[in-house]
């Protein structure tokens, strides 16, 4: 089951990093969740992206890629996303958490990237929206980005 937003609305901060063309084409393999730990499905469709919550099929996040100019170094960076909004689909932990969850769901489900400074932010601004700083981290972590569980698809092969 997958389902289109009901209420997109633009990201106001996106992220800032820039991916490789290597980066970019493991991206573009997407990466379906098979395990119960695993939130996330990653879909991607041209220079598009979307990521879907993997028990509903929600999309919560779309990105669009464009190339970054050689004269900067070149690569691919997100140059526009938007967010589920509807707060029965998805809670709004504020405009920095959508640019930190979009990259930490990508590099750790389509890159298989650990992303450990990626993850202590997104705990911090979690306690920052919510003003729960008892929260423990691992289960923050759990709740809103699941695990990996299998391996990339190029290691499997």
């Amino acid at each position: 089951m997958e389902t289109s937003m009901v209420r997109p609305q633009p990201l106001a901060v996106l992220p800032t990093c820039v991916w490789s063309d290597d980066e970019r084409d493991a991206m573009r393999l997407g990466h379906v969740s098979r395990a119960m730990e695993g939130k996330w499905h990653v879909v991607s469709e041209g220079d598009t992206v979307r990521l879907l919550r993997s028990w509903t099929g929600h999309e919560v996040y779309r990105a669009e890629f464009g190339p970054v100019d050689a004269s900067e170094g070149g690569g691919w960076r997100i140059v526009r996303a938007v967010a589920e909004r509807d707060p029965d689909r998805y809670v709004d932990f504020g405009a920095e958490f959508d640019a930190v969850m979009l990259e930490l769901v990508l590099r750790t489900y389509a890159l298989s990237e650990p992303a450990p400074e990626l993850r202590t932010l997104m705990v911090s601004l979690v306690a920052d929206a919510t003003g729960r700083t008892d929260a423990p981290s691992t289960a923050v972590e759990m709740s809103l980005l699941g695990m990996r569980t299998d391996p990339p698809a190029a290691a499997a092969r």
